[in-house]
């Protein structure tokens, strides 16, 4: 993945990271494994995908408990745009993130 990021501006890089940080994290805690990450490059953005079994949307709540719970929060902050598709039987979280234009 990061060799798909190098030559981005070093902000973005680093959001793009934690949003992917997040997704994956969730695949593991509430679906058995994720079954692919996939970072794509388009004209003003980067789409990270995560596929997985779980056949239920993740949910996005309101944070009450100060340790856990921002992870879906955080990745609507740093997106333009977030959601869920099914696919194959499973589930695709994705996220667009604004991607700077060379």
């Amino acid at each position: 993945m990061r060799l798909e990021l190098m030559g981005e501006d070093q902000n973005c890089v680093a959001d793009v990271l934690l949003v992917v940080n997040e997704l994956v994290s969730n695949a593991y805690r509430y679906t058995s494994e994720p079954t692919l990450l996939r970072v794509v490059l388009a004209p003003g953005k980067i789409r990270v995908e995560i596929a997985h079994d779980a056949q239920a949307r993740p949910p996005l709540r309101k944070v009450s408990r100060p340790q856990r719970g921002y992870g879906l929060v955080l990745v609507a902050r740093l997106s333009d745009r977030w959601g869920v598709d099914r696919a194959h039987g499973g589930t695709v979280v994705w996220a667009d993130l604004p991607r700077e234009e060379k």
